[in-house]
């Protein structure tokens, strides 16, 4: 399978700026949140000071215990006692304040991602069909659901370690300064020496989860794929095939995340080593202090502890760059569906009471490529209560038909009048509203078939419902089923028959009573008995409406009043079945085809 591997990050910067955008709304909370960080950073940077204070009072009492050669310590309990009480204090006040901070990080969080996600699933439905066209389900699936998921878990953890870090990092240099200027330029050393660690390692790492993301994405759309299509794999025999394909997926999720996991766990050894080597210097610097007096032994205990704690930022910084490296490419790749085009959409305009025509195509030119015209001069003119049937070899075009009829597509040249306007001066909504479709692939969700039928169709009647559905040759089957309506369908609708699922659909379509309304094969995966059924109902219901039929089976269209043959994206010819039976022409071979 080819794969253009992304090198490096698009926008690690721009998403950043981007998801703090979206924390802009909660500002005063991040506010509070900085300021529970800074207090609980400031009491949790003075813990080693006042353990040093409680070394220094009991190691003075053993020196003056030592030097009286009375055989007796001398220790202040009162100011160890006291110095202690103040120890716990702090610990618990420090506590508090940690609780609170994260409390309010998970919330600025959580309301960060649902904003996001409302904004994703209103993009969707600005998204023009030619986006779902050109990008797998399983990668938008990836998107919308596992890097999202990605971005709610770890932005909060993000948060609450950055916001921490920094203050810490920097009330430990204030308190360290205060304490000793020698020993603390010893630990402050470390700064440089870590970034240029994390630094090194860092954007490999980045690289690698943002590849392996995209590796998650392409493995989700093959097993979507696949295991929608698992019974056409077992006819063909094709399991060990489609084994090695996805064991080959599944190896390049693997080696993306191995190689990210790598560059991610030398971050912690490397901050480690940094602080190992401010360790040795501080004890051996501070303890000539000791020795010649300049230094407390409680100031070098201190900054013992001060030499983990000022390493403690960075190795939550390194986990953070590794958390970051995750968040950025989940977000970036959310942010890109964000950023597509969208449709355009224009100030609708009434439609015309009186015309010639209700659907006009006038020299259209369309294509999906650009410079590729699949539709180089098509016309065609529909006269209001007309059924246009639209037949002709595969890839003619006639799907495209309709694909523009619906505004799911532009065109690029020409004109389509819906009613006397163009249909680009209509809005998108008010076009759909006066059509209804059934398409060749069914689509039902999890629900009653009840719920089913209604979907779409406005404030409808159960009156209204039911009529529908014996029109469309539904009730007698749902009559049958122990639930009635109130069967719960499954995912796609699978515990009932294509043939039912068609019907189930075709219905639906009725119930909103459209002024077009548009078959794309709605008969050709049924059964005879079926197509008997749909082909009865459609003499019925079709009666007074203006209706588009794309079908193989010619069967189903005889009588309609117009038959469009389609080659190559244009109309090669038009009249109703006796006229191009007598022309002999495209239409009667394929007529013939079917039926000698």
């Amino acid at each position: 399978m080819d794969k253009k591997v992304r090198d490096k990050p698009k926008q690690f910067s721009g998403t950043i700026k981007r998801l703090i955008r979206y924390m802009s709304n909660y500002a005063w909370l991040f506010l509070l949140v900085l300021i529970l960080a800074s207090l609980s950073a400031i009491l949790n940077a003075q813990l080693p000071r006042i353990m040093g204070n409680i070394t220094t009072l009991i190691f003075n009492g053993l020196q003056t215990g030592l030097q009286d050669e009375t055989g007796r310590y001398l220790l202040d309990f009162q100011g160890i006692g006291q110095t202690i009480g103040v120890l716990a204090g702090v610990y618990a006040l420090a506590a508090v304040f940690r609780y609170f901070q994260q409390f309010i990080t998970a919330r600025v969080s959580q309301r960060t991602v649902y904003n996001l996600r409302k904004d994703l699933k209103e993009k969707m439905g600005r998204l023009p069909i030619s986006y779902f066209d050109t990008h797998s389900t399983g990668d938008i699936l990836s998107r919308a659901i596992n890097d999202m998921d990605q971005v709610a878990n770890s932005l909060g953890q993000s948060l609450t370690q950055l916001t921490t870090s920094v203050v810490q990092f920097i009330a430990i240099i204030v308190t360290m300064l205060t304490l000793s200027g020698p020993l603390a330029i010893i630990v402050i050393l470390m700064i440089p020496l870590n970034f240029l660690l994390i630094g090194f390692v860092a954007p490999k790492a980045q690289k690698q989860f943002a590849e392996r993301q995209k590796n998650i994405g392409e493995l989700n759309d093959y097993v979507e794929e696949v295991y929608t299509g698992h019974s056409v794999v077992k006819i063909y025999n094709q399991e060990e095939y489609e084994k090695e394909q996805f064991d080959q997926l599944s190896d390049d999720v693997n080696t993306s995340s191995w190689r990210a996991e790598f560059y991610a766990g030398m971050m912690n050894p490397l901050v480690g080593f940094a602080k190992d080597m401010a360790y040795v210097a501080v004890a051996i610097v501070g303890g000539f202090g000791v020795l010649n007096g300049s230094i407390q032994i409680g100031i070098v205990q201190s900054f013992l502890q001060y030499v983990n704690q000022f390493s403690q930022p960075f190795r939550s910084l390194a986990n953070l760059a590794n958390t970051i490296q995750i968040t950025v490419a989940a977000t970036e790749r959310v942010f890109e569906i964000l950023d597509e085009e969208e449709m355009q959409e224009e100030k609708g305009k009434d439609f015309k009471e009186n015309t010639d025509y209700e659907v006009e195509f006038e020299h259209v030119q369309f294509g999906y490529k650009e410079d590729e015209l699949l539709m180089k001069d098509f016309n065609l003119q529909v006269r209001a209560g007309e059924m246009i049937a639209i037949v002709g070899p595969t890839g003619a075009g006639k799907t495209t038909l309709i694909n523009l009829l619906e505004r799911f597509y532009d065109i690029d040249g020409g004109v389509i009048r819906y009613r006397g306007e163009d249909i680009r001066n209509i809005d998108r909504e008010d076009l759909r509203d006066d059509f209804a479709m059934v398409l060749q692939d069914t689509w039902l969700f999890e629900g009653t078939i009840w719920d089913n039928l209604k979907y779409g169709a406005g404030d409808v009647s159960d009156e209204q419902i039911l009529e529908a559905a014996k029109a469309a040759n539904v009730h007698d089957f749902v009559a049958s089923l122990p639930e009635g309506y109130q069967t719960v369908l499954t995912e796609l609708g699978s515990n009932i028959s294509q043939g039912q699922r068609q019907l189930i659909t075709i219905a639906r379509a009725f119930l909103r009573n459209p002024e077009v309304l548009i078959l794309d094969e709605a008969t050709s995966s049924v059964d005879t008995r079926t197509e008997m059924l749909i082909q009865r109902a459609m003499n019925k219901l079709l009666e007074g409406r203006t209706s588009f039929v794309v079908a193989h089976r010619l069967s189903t269209i005889r009588d309609a009043d117009k038959i469009v043959v389609m080659v190559d994206g244009d109309s090669m010819e038009q009249g109703n079945h006796e006229e191009l039976l007598a022309e002999d022409g495209i239409y009667a071979d394929l007529y013939h085809a079917q039926f000698a």
